[in-house]
């Protein structure tokens, strides 16, 4: 039998409590999900290629119909392998992209995550926070992540407001930094620089890194152990 929905989301809810969230990888994650504010659509891909605009359709569907949702994690289940590659569905992600910007619904970021995007990495060069990212996003099944706009900005403001302090904490004692501080006008914090240079501080090198790739690489067995009971023809062992 086919893996069911609730299966499917059993297994990526391990995805999100046990590696973005317990790990720290996004400051926001456990908020949204706590929230109620994470929605996830499923998408069953077929014989037949999915079309982008009718994916884009469903998550549309489900930002205008979420008026609080902030992140919405597009998940396709794929037993015909059709997003076998992170290529493959990376190009997808692109068509969805573009349909979705065509439709006048709220703002939201796209990203793609896969089971095999650590096959991007050239093994042969050091580990750095850039090519960490791929080895984070390593979903059970592929995931079109779709963040709120508005999220983003309060991140930002948030990062803005946390470094200002940080200034005010180093310099505060100087009468004329303190007065140009005050009426400074933050700059953007990058803030996805910021967290890739957390997340490889947590989980770039030693035991971080370790029980980072043991967590993913236990719930993504799990997940193709599920697709090998429910395929008669697939290795029993």
């Amino acid at each position: 039998m086919p893996i069911d929905d609730a299966e499917v989301h059993r297994i990526h809810a391990r995805y999100l409590e046990e590696v973005v969230e317990d790990l720290g990888l996004c400051p926001f994650a456990r908020h949204s999900r706590e929230q109620g504010r994470v929605h996830r659509p499923l998408f069953r891909v077929g014989e037949d290629p999915p079309d982008p605009e009718a994916v884009a359709r469903g998550i549309a569907a489900v930002t205008t119909g979420h008026d609080d949702a902030e992140i919405i994690l597009a998940t396709f289940v794929d037993p015909g392998g059709r997003f076998a590659t992170p290529a493959a569905f990376e190009t997808f992600v692109t068509s969805v992209r573009a349909a979705y910007d065509g439709l006048g619904a709220p703002l939201y970021f796209m990203v793609a995550f896969h089971p095999r995007l650590d096959e991007t990495i050239d093994t042969t060069r050091p580990l750095t926070k850039d090519t960490l990212v791929p080895l984070i996003r390593r979903t059970p099944d592929p995931v079109i992540q779709c963040v709120n706009a508005a999220v983003l900005e309060r991140a930002r403001a948030n990062a803005q407001q946390a470094a200002k302090r940080k200034l005010m904490e180093a310099h505060g004692h100087d009468p004329v930094l303190r007065a140009m501080l005050e009426r400074s006008v933050q700059t953007d914090s990058e803030l996805s620089a910021d967290i890739a240079r957390a997340n490889f501080d947590a989980c770039g090198t030693g035991e971080g890194h370790q029980e980072l790739q043991a967590r993913i690489a236990s719930i993504i067995a799990e997940r193709t152990n599920d697709d090998s009971s429910a395929d008669p023809s697939g290795d029993q062992g």
